[in-house]
């Protein structure tokens, strides 16, 4: 008997100190900190902020790859559905996030990112990447640096010579401080991509260094040539904002996409972004 109690002391006070050993990383106000986790059994990553005035705020995790649930809690660490806010994976949304009434100062928000299965990628063992964002006045120190891609980010494209060629076409911001990358990737994307998040995109697929023509009128496009016309030749525009370097992925294109008759597809995925959405959140919670 006695050592059934010892052991369950011990357990308690192994799952204490578990919490309290965690590392913290601490946030800055609207500033993305990235993170990694490479398998399950790491448990949650814990990010912090401590208010230095009485503000709502604004959380945003964006997935870069893999799967993750989302607990936000206040001035201790909760990672179960107890949590202040939980918020479960999602694939049909471009982040996690929510808002957060204005809180007393000194409060430290925790934001605990739990992986949720395990991908082989490149040779390693990943379960979930991403970024954490809190802001305190989204309004005016993130938004106007958020770039967001032009026509709901669609893309044209069109392929040429049996499927040897494509050219794809977008429409630019229209702000002057905006940069324009093409990524690629050749075959069928990996489990466990995310191709909505300009994180996503750049985390599993290639820049590609293919000139992008100006057409006016803020139309863009790009030309390819020697496409595999028996494998799918993925594309996707990141636009990115100088100033504070956020940016935001364009729709995910594919040249000679498998079980199309037209041997080429465009996916769309508009969905409101959740900074958007967080902000009208914000204002109902007022």
């Amino acid at each position: 008997m006695k050592t059934i109690l010892l052991l369950f002391i011990l357990s308690i006070f192994s799952s204490f100190y578990f919490v309290k050993s965690q590392s913290v990383t601490e946030l800055l106000d609207s500033k993305e900190s990235p993170g990694t986790i490479e398998t399950v059994k790491s448990g949650a990553s814990i990010y912090s902020f401590t208010l230095t005035s009485k503000l709502p705020t604004n959380i945003t995790v964006t997935p870069c790859f893999g799967t993750f649930d989302i607990y936000v809690s206040l001035n201790k660490i909760v990672t179960n559905k107890s949590a202040t806010y939980y918020g479960a994976w999602d694939p049909t949304v471009k982040a996690l996030g929510t808002n957060l009434k204005a809180l007393p100062e000194n409060t430290i928000i925790y934001i605990a990112v739990m992986p949720l299965e395990e991908y082989d990628f490149k040779n390693t063992t990943i379960a979930a990447s991403f970024t954490v964002l809190i802001s305190t006045n989204e309004k005016d120190l993130v938004l106007p640096y958020l770039p967001v891609p032009a026509r709901e980010g669609g893309v044209d494209i069109k392929l040429t010579n049996g499927g040897k060629s494509g050219t794809i076409s977008f429409y630019k911001t229209g702000n002057s401080t905006d940069s324009y990358t093409i990524y690629t990737f050749y075959g069928t994307r990996p489990k466990g991509s995310f191709p909505f998040s300009a994180c996503g995109v750049k985390f599993y697929a290639t820049e590609n260094n293919q000139k992008i023509e100006d057409n006016g009128d803020n139309e863009a496009s790009a030309t390819f040539t020697g496409l595999n016309t028996k494998e799918p030749t993925g594309l996707t525009v990141v636009v990115t904002r100088k100033t504070k370097n956020f940016a935001s992925a364009y729709d995910y294109a594919v040249f000679n996409a498998p079980n199309s008759s037209s041997s080429l597809k465009s996916t769309f995925l508009n969905l409101i972004p959740a900074f958007f959405i967080c902000i009208f959140i914000s204002f109902l919670l007022l």
